[in-house]
């Protein structure tokens, strides 16, 4: 049965894989088969749903994600989400019994992993908050050990964050000056979050004399390659908290002085993390390197992260505030992900983002 599930696991992977050679080649043989994985794969986890005792619940969990990460790769226009639905199963699978006591395990990184999709997802959507969110407390995640801390209090921040999100969406007029105080004490708590931060989470930007493999000479240098995964949500959560801030105190019809500091430090910090998301992309891709704790460099493989950097790279370049430069290098390093790499999601994600930021600039200049 292992033999089974492992087999299952590989299918999930080999289907992504041959997919986004197809994108390349533009070889139809290469599609079918993908297609074909795509299918079996399938049906693994339909007996999973129907028999959730039997199954493995890392496993099932696994495949579910390539699944979605082979809806990534296949994207059409009018299909840009459509690996959300898989999402869903995720979801829907860890409300049965068998699979919630799985996922309580001494081991909570899958399980932090869940959460931090699950907000990526509502933001991707603008939709409703996910009810595994609703309630979600620390004690959701058992055997909380020094190393994954931080993942655990950064999920808590930005179910805080989400939750403001969604009732500033649901006010059909809301208060400029409230809404920036409550996005300014989010950010405070952002910012002792990584004030707080153990060492072996510490990163560093550094410079290098290479331009086209670095975000215009810049990489960042991580200590832990878990930690470097989950700072990826740091930085897009405190980009998205600030551009609150800087475009409702635009709408302030007499701003002070004080108000006119706080946008400007708004706009400092947006400038700041969209660096931090475009120089830690270069290093996540495997163009640089990881500082390991054993000790030496070590080269990631070129598509480790690639798929979950997408939404960071997608915040930067559509942020109200960031360089035009950065908006630039995002549309850039999207291409070449989409024709180099075979993800067309990448693709896709381009003339929205031009959208996005023509409308947020327009915003923050006019306050409208």
């Amino acid at each position: 049965m292992a033999i089974h599930r492992e087999s299952s696991l590989r299918d999930a992977v080999v289907s992504v894989g041959l997919a986004a050679m197809s994108n390349v080649t533009q070889d139809r043989a290469l599609s079918l088969a993908a297609r074909e994985k795509y299918v079996a794969t399938i049906n693994v986890v339909q007996r999973a749903v129907e028999n959730p005792e039997s199954a493995n619940v890392n496993q099932t969990f696994k495949i579910i994600l390539m699944l979605s990460l082979y809806e990534m790769v296949c994207c059409t226009p009018n299909r840009i989400d459509s690996w959300i639905v898989h999402l869903d199963g995720v979801a829907a699978l860890a409300k049965q019994t068998s699979f919630e006591d799985a996922m309580k395990s001494d081991h909570p990184r899958p399980q932090l992993q869940f959460y931090f999709i699950l907000i990526v997802r509502y933001f991707l959507t603008q939709g409703e908050i996910p009810s595994d969110l609703l309630d979600w407390s620390p004690g959701c995640v058992p055997s909380v050990k020094p190393d994954v801390a931080p993942a655990v209090r950064l999920v808590g921040i930005l179910i805080r964050f989400m939750k403001l999100h969604s009732s500033i969406q649901h006010h059909r007029n809301p208060d400029p000056e409230t809404t920036a105080g409550s996005a300014q004490a989010c950010d405070a708590e952002l910012e002792n979050w990584e004030n707080q931060l153990p060492r072996k989470w510490m990163f560093s930007l550094n410079e290098s004399t290479d331009l086209h493999n670095t975000f215009k000479g810049k990489y960042l240098l991580y200590n832990d390659m878990w930690a470097s995964r989950i700072l990826n949500h740091y930085f897009w959560a405190r980009l998205m908290v600030n551009e609150m801030i800087a475009l409702y105190l635009s709408r302030l019809e007499t701003p002070t002085l004080y108000d006119l500091q706080r946008r400007q430090r708004a706009l400092d910090t947006i400038s700041r993390m969209a660096t931090y998301i475009c120089a830690g992309a270069a290093s996540q891709m495997g163009v640089f390197a990881c500082r390991l704790p054993l000790g030496g460099l070590k080269h990631l493989p070129p598509l480790n992260g690639v798929f979950m950097l997408m939404f960071p790279l997608a915040v930067a370049g559509g942020a109200a505030g960031a360089p035009k430069e950065v908006h630039e290098w995002v549309l850039e390093t999207l291409q070449r992900i989409g024709e180099t790499m075979g993800i067309r999601r990448a693709l896709e994600t381009i003339p929205m983002l031009n959208q996005a930021r023509e409308r947020k600039m327009k915003e923050l200049t006019t306050g409208k």
